[in-house]
């Protein structure tokens, strides 16, 4: 901005924008900033919109950085300025010297914000200060709006909104405003400014063509309605750029600026440039992949796998985006430093096998262990009074037997053969074997390094510090591996005018369903699902228009029936609003299956654990375990029941006969609920395939409880598909997102609540006497 004022008796004006537009100054006039590369308020979202209009910030894109010094100029050249920005927030410092040799120091602190889809607004304070009081009273207002789509924007800015003053006389206000088109591309960018001066007649004009022919390269044309004009020449080499900016008067007078700048988010390609393999943990996979397949400069992967804890679902999701990832004609590597019979699963679907010297393979195949402690409550005197519908709901039996039923025997060697079958075609498909080679492999496991290699399960074995070398090999191209973290921050600056996309939600229902908020149990490091966190995803994507289908992603084995119930009906709602898909990760069983019923597509792995149709529920008595140490309780009561609840009771028929009515009731709304959601199973038939039995996705499948095998990535195709997007460019987001503070309260919440719960076997302290939906525990991979 250069301002121009009368110095004493003359109309103070002040003409904006860096150097936009001319004014009708009848005096020379004192400077109040620096001069200032040319730009339009309806373009500028870089550091320089600090200045130029701070709601571009808000359409800020990374951190950015400009150094400017002015070489020529009609008062002294020399001065300095420094501008930074993040996205939605600008700072800068400029350091001037005025004809008089007066100096000065401006600063500005703006903000930048979104307003719905496209619309954004800032805000931006300037301040100066100067040995000369005339200068140092300067306190500067400033607002702006910005609208923009993808090839259209306008911006506006009111100045000096406060009517600050400079050597003792007020300013008026500024009123710019800009327009900017783009012909279908980022290379060309016409635009129109036009300012109102507060107490000056007539409107100023300003039109640009900004050229972009090539990423490295930014030419920019302006002329002024005063027919002034500015040539501006920048360019930009990775995360680096220089450039020059001189305006030309009418009178052939000259103001010349150079910058220097950068950028968080590069603008070209590195050169030399190098193709890059990603190092990426199991974790990462399936959402690198996914972006990392369409990218060129991606030559393929190196996978870590150390002994990881994920079940038959995920690791088969993670070789089918291994796969997938194969098929655009990229390297995919794994390097194993530990792995175990299901992580196998994933490495024999890469290209090549490294492993760590002193590593082991624990390729030795499945088991399904089940922990039993009736006999241990039996010595502490402590007895539990569950009943249960359906004769495979097995999960009561953890406390009320001391080894397996026939039908919990009979569902358990079930799924193992299904599983095992899964396993063994799954490594025959990688690596070219015959079923029977895999399997006497199997038996012949575990594997030392060098063992492992002898039978061919891994192709070479290498140190950490050969992998560089090794993966360059391997991929038969100039490579560097880089970390997630480095291919993160690598991704070029999009010189494209960001709109709001239409998204998909992710809404993550991962863990043991209770009441109340999400959290992680300190105690036994397993996650709580918190009804109350999961509703308020489903609310909030709900009433989000932008949010176009959702994929509700399900890692859990039920619980309570109420906090099962209360997401029920949200979901529910949701389904009647928007298309709804399920994706089902290890396990989506009881409960878990209980809140996927709503969808209008369940989508789940061969190899996820699913159904378990069935209800549980009763209480534990303590009075053996007290009388134990001589602690006898007396009770006195009103009401024939009024003591159902207590820990020091009997279990008289009575109450036996309450507790099996109740779980009937709930065990007929949770088959009427699925058979509304399944279409094509009636009530009868959900039954029959219900009473606790659990399935594999695959017999899922042909059962009708699940529509299609695939991963995550399958789910948000379909509902893509569903909301009429296949052909856009859709921004995925994932809720919820949980707080510490919630973390912390759930934790003393969890501590404090002396309730006893069975998860998977173990005793867990949380609420209890209520009617759960048990989770089972799935066979694992060793």
């Amino acid at each position: 901005m250069v301002l121009h004022f009368a110095r004493k008796r003359y109309l103070w004006v002040a003409c904006v924008c860096g150097t936009l537009f001319a004014c009708t100054a009848v005096a020379a006039s004192p400077k109040a900033r620096t001069h200032l590369p040319a730009s339009s308020v309806a373009v500028s979202d870089d550091a320089l919109a600090t200045f130029f209009n701070p709601a571009g910030l808000g359409a800020g894109r990374a951190l950015n950085l400009y150094y400017l010094r002015t070489y020529q100029s009609e008062s002294q050249p020399g001065d300095d300025a420094f501008f930074i920005a993040a996205p939605g927030a600008g700072f800068s410092m400029e350091f001037a010297t005025t004809a008089d040799d007066i100096d000065f120091t401006r600063y500005s602190l703006s903000t930048g914000r979104h307003l719905g889809s496209a619309l954004y607004w800032g805000t931006s304070y300037s301040w100066i200060n100067s040995d000369d009081k005339g200068y140092d009273t300067f306190r500067s207002l400033s607002l702006g709006l910005m609208y923009r789509r993808r090839y259209f924007s306008i911006g506006a800015i009111t100045r000096n909104l406060n009517r600050p003053k400079l050597l003792g006389e007020k300013l008026g206000r500024a009123y710019d405003i800009g327009v900017a088109l783009r012909p279908g591309t980022w290379r060309a960018t016409f635009s129109l400014d036009m300012q109102k001066m507060q107490g000056i007649g007539g409107v100023d004009f300003q039109y640009a063509l900004e050229l972009r022919p090539i990423r490295e390269v930014m030419l920019r044309g302006m002329l002024n309605s005063d027919r002034s004009f500015d040539i501006r020449f920048g360019i930009n080499i990775g995360n680096w750029g220089v450039g020059t900016d001189n305006r030309f008067d009418a009178d052939s007078a000259q103001t010349g600026v150079g910058y220097f700048q950068f950028s968080s988010a590069p603008k070209t390609r590195a050169i030399p440039r190098r193709r890059k393999v990603l190092d990426l943990s199991m974790g990462s996979l399936e959402r690198t992949l996914r972006i990392a397949k369409r990218d060129k400069d991606v030559a393929g992967v190196l996978i870590r796998i150390n002994g990881s804890g994920y079940g038959m679902g995920q690791l088969q999701e993670m070789r089918d985006a291994v796969i997938e990832f194969k098929e655009s004609g990229r390297v995919v590597i794994s390097y194993l430093s530990s792995c175990s019979t299901g992580d196998y699963i994933v490495a024999s679907a890469c290209d090549a096998i490294l492993m760590h010297p002193s590593a082991e393979v624990r390729l030795i195949g499945l088991r399904a262990e089940r922990s039993f402690y009736k006999g241990a409550l039996d010595m502490l005197g402590i007895r539990a009074d569950i009943e249960q519908i359906g004769k495979y709901k097995s999960a009561a039996e953890t406390f009320t037997r001391r080894d397996m039923s026939e039908a919990h025997r009979e569902v358990q060697n079930v799924i193992l053969d299904e599983l095992y079958e899964q396993l063994v075609t799954a490594i025959v498909k990688n690596r070219g074997w015959t079923p029977e080679t895999v399997k006497n492999l199997i038996d012949g496991g575990p594997y030392t390094a060098r063992g492992a290699r002898n039978a061919k399960l891994v192709d070479r074995l290498v140190y950490e510090d050969e992998l560089p070398n090794v993966v360059a090999t391997l991929t038969d191209s100039a490579t560097e591996l880089v970390t997630l973290g480095e291919y993160a921050n690598s991704g070029l600056y999009v010189h494209e005018w960001r709109v709001q996309r239409p998204k998909i939600a992710i809404i993550e229902a991962e863990g043991l369903m209770m009441t109340g908020d999400s959290f992680t149990d300190v105690l036994m490091g397993t996650q709580v699902m918190g009804s109350d966190t999961i509703a308020r995803a489903i609310r909030t994507v709900r009433e989000d228009e932008a949010i176009k289908a959702v994929v509700l992603r399900i890692d859990s084995g039920g619980g309570l029936v109420v906090a099962a119930d209360i997401l029920w009906r949200e979901l529910v709602l949701l389904a009647e609003a928007k298309p709804l898909v399920v994706s089902m990760a290890d396990v989506a069983a009881s409960g878990g299956y209980y809140i996927a019923a709503p969808a209008d597509v369940i989508v789940a792995e061969p190899g996820t654990i699913t159904g378990s149709i069935g209800v549980i529920g009763g209480k534990y008595s303590l009075k053996g375990f007290y009388e134990t140490f001589g602690i006898r309780k007396e009770i006195l009561k009103r009401g024939k029941h009024a003591d159902f609840y207590t820990d020091y009771g009997d279990y008289p028929p009575a109450e036996q006969e309450i507790v099996r009515r109740q779980i009937a009731e709930i065990y007929d709304d949770f088959i009427t609920k699925v058979a509304i959601g399944r279409p094509g199973l009636t009530k009868e038939e959900v039954d029959s395939l219900g009473r606790g039995r659990i399935w594999t996705g695959e017999q899922a499948k042909e059962n009708g409880l699940v529509d299609e095998l695939g991963g995550l990535s399958r789910a948000l195709e379909i509902a893509q598909e569903k909301a009429g997007l296949e052909k856009q460019v859709v921004e995925i987001v994932r809720l919820p997102k949980q707080t510490w503070v919630s973390q912390l309260v759930n934790n003393y919440r969890l501590l404090s609540t002396p309730h006893t719960f069975v998860d998977s076997g173990v005793l867990k302290i949380v609420r209890h006497r209520l009617f759960l939906l048990m989770p089972y525990q799935m066979p694992l991979s060793d």
